[in-house]
């Protein structure tokens, strides 16, 4: 990873041709995708916005070309779009987090703009359901032909889960991001401030305010049932999420704990990832009111305060 990100930034020529790799390889193999997200995060927090925004204008030309040479069909202009659609927004987050040097006030930021987007989309899209059921009968439909599972129970499920799936695809998108800028930063202080990342992720808290938010927000989802409270409450829940994350490295550090209990944190997260999710989300918001970091010892630290952002 250290030989990847220090290759990136030798020069502006290798940076785009890492990020238009990556965004190529992502065609065929997505989680891909999200090294050279964070590529572009690193130059922009190193760097800056314009020389962020420089390697994806000429990243997303060259993905355009690839994607017009392997796929013909598709319209030169289609890989430019994905490639600026994939990077501009993590080159925005970047430049937030190098401009307020928080974590706290960048994920907030962001988070909120997500649930603008939702409230936007339910706004402008008059029949919304039935717009992500005829795409999941579209995506879904020819996998289904055939088994037990027939098109009228597919389409019964996608309208079911209809409701909530505008949320869940901008909560997914927020996660998606924020990894990009975490492996970005991540790098940044790899190769110019050696262990300041740490530090800063370890204290990542959102406070009770956002907090109160997710849980008001969650009981009127539960309890209406009003779906788009639910979806916003799940959006809120990916920052909580990562506080509780964050707080498992801040135990273990503190605790001088065997790394084994953070390889198997993340091996569950990957075999049971929604029960985990919920079940780190939980502990991220009980954080926010017990401030289990204060209670650790000297050295812990609480409200989101960052270390140096330019080293």
């Amino acid at each position: 990873m250290r030989a990847l990100a220090e290759f990136a930034m030798k020069s502006r020529g290798r940076a785009v041709g890492a990020v238009s790799g990556f965004g190529v390889a992502g065609l065929f193999l997505p989680p891909v995708a999200l090294l050279g997200s964070a590529l572009v995060a690193l130059v922009g927090l190193r760097i800056g916005l314009g020389q962020a925004l420089l390697v994806i204008a000429l990243s997303a030309l060259v993905l355009g070309v690839a994607m017009f040479a392997l796929m013909p069909e598709a319209p030169l202009f289609a890989g430019v779009v994905a490639g600026v659609v994939q990077w501009a927004p993590v080159a925005l987050l970047a430049e937030l987090l190098r401009r307020t040097v928080s974590w706290r006030s960048t994920l907030q930021a962001a988070a909120g703009v997500a649930g603008f987007g939702v409230l936007a989309v339910h706004m402008l899209v008059p029949d919304l359901e039935s717009t992500w059921a005829e795409a999941g009968m579209r995506l879904l439909g020819p996998l289904v032909e055939g088994s037990e599972t027939g098109p009228q129970e597919l389409e019964a499920a996608l309208r079911r889960a209809a409701p909530y799936l505008t949320g869940l695809f901008a909560g997914i998108l927020l996660l998606s991001l924020t990894l990009s800028v975490l492996l970005g930063r991540y790098w940044q202080a790899l190769l110019y401030n050696p262990g300041a990342f740490g530090e800063e992720f370890r204290a990542l808290q959102f406070g009770r305010a956002t907090s109160a938010a997710t849980l008001l927000l969650a009981g009127i989802g539960h309890l209406g049932p009003v779906p788009l409270a639910t979806e916003l409450a799940f959006i809120l829940a990916v920052l909580f999420f990562l506080q509780g994350i964050a707080l498992m490295h801040a135990l273990t550090f503190r605790q001088g704990m065997s790394s084994f209990w953070l390889v198997g944190m993340y091996v569950l997260l990957a075999l049971a990832m929604p029960q985990m999710f919920l079940l780190l989300a939980t502990i991220g918001v009980i954080d926010a009111w017990a401030d289990i970091r204060s209670r650790l010892g000297p050295g812990s630290a609480s409200g989101g305060q960052d270390g140096d952002n330019n080293p």
